[in-house]
């Protein structure tokens, strides 16, 4: 399993939490982060950061920002 970190931000922008999930390592990075890390999105009325664990594992996750204002991904 790929581990992958997840912080979750208030409206305001003040950090809230931080944790880390897991994901299957036969997903490619498309995968990932349009389809199976949102699934894991927890806080849905907060704005939730994706980051690689840098465990060495594949897929490799960019950083991307989930925006719950906007409904899409940044």
């Amino acid at each position: 399993m790929k581990t992958v970190h997840v912080t979750y931000f208030k409206q305001s922008g003040k950090y809230y939490t931080h944790e880390t999930i897991e994901i299957s390592e036969g997903l490619n990075g498309y995968e990932a982060i349009a389809e199976e890390i949102p699934k894991h999105h927890r806080i849905k009325e907060m704005a939730m950061l994706v980051q690689d664990s840098d465990d060495g594992k594949e897929p490799y996750i960019v950083p991307h920002l989930y925006n719950p204002k906007v409904g899409s991904i940044e």
